[in-house]
């Protein structure tokens, strides 16, 4: 079934022409062809084409307590986040090679904050306990002059080099790898040894995703969250 088509001109103030499928009317609009007024996702006095300063957004200066709808928006209270990470952050401590794609993929991305300083952003950044990622102060041990010089102590002890796989300055081609200090018995578990040498020993990044306490894995055996 073929459909009569006729060139038109769109009434929600864009002044666009296009192409338009007449359609039937039905009986009770008064039957016989009918020509639409707007193009396809056109509405009324959307002006497609130009944005005046007379016409502010709805929910411009509006806060959540103003309006019903708002206030709905977002978690609320109480209510678990959706969005759940942990079998993304699990594949990346065990599989190298979706790894190796993942970090490969952000590879030429740009923050949306590059370059900018505390006085560009058009609200002050919150700091202390008023920051949404407080934890209640000091991280203990390891924001300690001692741990920064027990960390170079132990990556002079054990000669640089991965205590796990022996790599020690370079891997593939010429990639550097980033040793790290892995404390074998977490500070999660055994706060007292967050500072004794031989509780820690020296790790390549690859070799240290796979340990048993990397991140937060030593919290979650522990049904920490």
């Amino acid at each position: 079934m073929s459909y009569k088509k006729t060139m038109t001109t769109c009434k929600c103030g864009c002044n666009q022409d296009f192409l338009a499928t007449m359609t039937y009317r039905s009986k009770a609009d008064g039957g016989g062809l009918r020509v639409p007024d707007y193009k396809r996702g056109h509405h009324p006095n959307c002006k497609k084409t130009s944005f005046s300063k007379a016409n502010t957004p709805w929910n411009k200066s509006l806060k959540k307590g103003d309006h019903p709808s708002i206030e709905r928006m977002g978690f609320q209270v109480g209510h678990k986040p959706y969005n759940d990470w942990s079998k993304i952050h699990a594949l990346q401590r065990s599989d190298e090679a979706y790894r190796s794609r993942w970090l490969a993929s952000k590879k030429g991305q740009v923050p949306w904050n590059a370059g900018l300083t505390k006085e560009d952003y058009c609200k002050p950044f919150p700091k202390g306990k008023d920051h949404g990622n407080w934890k209640g102060g000091h991280r203990g041990a390891v924001d300690t002059a001692a741990w920064q010089q027990l960390r170079r102590d132990i990556l002079k002890r054990d000669d640089y080099r991965c205590q796990e796989c022996g790599d020690r300055n370079r891997q593939g081609r010429g990639s550097r790898i980033n040793l790290e200090v892995h404390h074998i018995q977490a500070i999660s578990v055994k706060p007292e040894l967050a500072l004794d040498a031989s509780n820690c020993i020296v790790l390549c990044r690859s070799c240290h995703y796979k340990t048993h306490n990397y991140g937060g894995k030593a919290l979650v055996q522990r049904g920490g969250r």
